[in-house]
């Protein structure tokens, strides 16, 4: 099946790059990534374990060109997050979008300007 969804990229990000990451995978697809999709992504993170595959913290996002999951769990005695998307494998474009993000939000800490926190 050519549009069967599966894992597109794995990787880590830095704890404070959360929320501009998770807007940054929105704006990609078409979403409006808000403060209700932040504030339940913000609560949830606390409770998460990415050594347990049940601790992780599911999200989703369906934008107006696509649908991305996105997996988030704090990692064990770090101040990192571990990610996972899932979305439409023969999307090429996205997906190097999707890794491009993760790897600037490990590597840099991102500023928006579209929240205070």
């Amino acid at each position: 099946m050519p549009d069967e969804p599966g894992l597109i990229h794995e990787g880590w990000i830095r704890e404070e790059n959360a929320r501009v990451f998770c807007e940054i995978l929105a704006s990609l697809i078409g979403y409006e990534f808000d403060d209700l999709d932040w504030q339940a992504i913000r609560t949830a993170l606390p409770d998460t374990d990415d050594e347990q595959a049940e601790r992780w913290y599911d999200h989703p996002l369906i934008g107006a060109m696509a649908r991305l999951d996105v997996r988030l769990a704090q990692a064990v005695g770090g101040t990192v997050i571990s990610v996972e998307v899932f979305g439409v494998r023969k999307d090429d474009l996205l997906h190097a979008q999707v890794k491009l993000a993760c790897d600037l939000a490990a590597a840099y800490v991102i500023r928006s300007g579209h929240h205070t926190e």
